[in-house]
């Protein structure tokens, strides 16, 4: 067991949690959201919070949620219905909620994007954008587009969109999951910078000809299922370094 400010803080400092992250990422938490009891002994991990989430979580024994995608703010002053019942469910069963949106997109280690690379067998590189969303990797020699195609299938849990544009050994690569899909004038940046693949999450419908024009392989295999590896990789570390029993909850979204 830990206290729960003992559990926030070691996750505020392995996430590299500061209050200039908050310029980058205004609109989800980064961080402790709703604070439930003091005492923590079973976290309960997952990628969105949901009312069914957090339903299926108390039935796990959860004291508190660990996940990617935090409570949806309301548009303004008037809160809708829907965030008052997420809301209400978590404080009437003392349930504190944590998340980290971009920390866990922009992480080195245990980021959705450096997890995706590294399961690739890349090594991260460099952040993929000034504010560090994504990263840039690199293959130690180059890999067969086919292998990576078959590997994104399995980690991924489905195939999602393929489209093989782009040279059939891959070398150096990006990823920027859930919707992450860039627009046409972020495509010369991926051509100068000579990249063979693009693994994002959700595609949009002007992706298969700018990266066919491009000569760029790409693959989007969905927002949640490009968003599952950072919070499973942050699971294990907090296994192995807190006195808790941590549940990874999967409530698959295919989308």
């Amino acid at each position: 067991m830990v206290t729960l400010d003992h559990l926030v803080s070691f996750l505020d400092t392995l996430m590299g949690n500061s209050s200039q992250v908050e310029r980058v990422d205004s609109h989800m938490a980064n961080g402790l959201q709703v604070r439930g009891r003091d005492k923590v002994e079973v976290v309960v991990t997952g990628v969105s919070a949901s009312l069914r989430f957090f339903e299926e979580a108390l039935r796990m024994g959860a004291d508190a949620l660990v996940v990617h995608h935090s409570l949806n703010m309301p548009a303004g002053i008037h809160f809708d219905r829907i965030f008052l019942r997420r809301l209400h469910f978590l404080l009437d069963h003392s349930l504190s909620l944590i998340g980290y949106h971009y920390l866990l997109d922009s992480h080195p280690e245990l980021g959705n994007n450096a997890q995706i690379i590294k399961q690739l067998g890349a090594q991260p590189v460099a952040p993929y954008t000034t504010d560090g969303w994504g990263w840039v990797g690199e293959f130690p020699t180059p890999v067969d587009r086919e292998h990576l195609f078959a590997r994104c299938s399995d980690i991924f849990l489905q195939p999602g969109v393929q489209y093989a544009f782009g040279p059939k050994y891959v070398k150096r690569m990006v990823a920027l999951s859930g919707s992450g899909a860039p627009r046409a004038g972020e495509m010369e940046w991926l051509i100068t910078q000579r990249v063979d693949l693009f693994v994002t999450g959700e595609p949009r419908e002007w992706c298969r000809e700018l990266f066919r024009e491009a000569g760029i392989n790409l693959v989007a295999a969905g927002h949640y299922p490009t968003e599952r590896l950072g919070i499973l990789a942050l699971s294990e570390v907090l296994r192995r370094e807190l006195d808790i029993t941590v549940h990874f909850l999967d409530l698959h979204n295919p989308v």
